[in-house]
Order: structure tokens, then C-alpha cells, then sequence
């Protein structure tokens, strides 16, 4: 499966019921604020989630979770891509 344009010019995914495989390159930087529930697990780089109240930092090898209606926003502030997979939730 090809990667796909994302939202933002330095976002790629790749789409699946149920289940996205995401790509955010260097300089990636959502400024649009999520409120859905994920359940994800980074793979290549370092993700940043900006929370309302923290910042978190998760690295290659982490899983994260994300509840429902938590404002939440990412960025790649590494030097190299950053590959997640991330499975939405209600």
C-alpha cells in the first residue's frame, strides 16, 4: 500500500479499517487540536503530544493512549521521520 497525503504538507498515511499507519516528517507540527481516542504505538523517531495540561514525549518502542474527548495535538521535534500506528476509538 502507498502512502497517502495527510491532513498537513509533512503528514503520509496509510488508511485501513479500523487502523492507520501515520508518517509525520521533520518540522511536523499539527496546530489543530484532537479530541478523539487513540490507541497508538510509535515505531521509527520520537512523537510529541501536546495535552491540554502536559507534554509527553514517546519514543520508538512505546505505546500511548489517548481517552475521548482529551484535547491533544502532535509533533515531530526529532531530526528523523516519525512512524506510528495508531488505532482510533470512539
Amino acid at each position: 500500500m502507498a502512502w497517502q497525503p495527510g491532513a498537513h504538507a509533512l503528514e503520509r498515511k496509510k488508511a485501513a479499517e479500523g487502523a492507520t499507519l501515520l508518517r509525520f516528517d521533520v518540522g511536523f507540527e499539527d496546530q489543530n487540536w484532537c479530541e478523539n481516542g487513540h490507541v497508538g504505538f510509535v515505531i521509527e523517531g520520537a512523537l510529541a503530544l501536546e495535552l491540554d495540561d502536559a507534554n509527553i514525549r514517546i519514543e520508538a518502542g512505546e505505546g500511548f493512549t489517548v481517552d475521548p474527548g482529551t484535547r491533544h495535538r502532535a509533533s515531530n521535534p526529532g531530526a528523523a521521520p516519525v512512524v506510528l500506528f495508531i488505532a482510533a476509538r470512539a
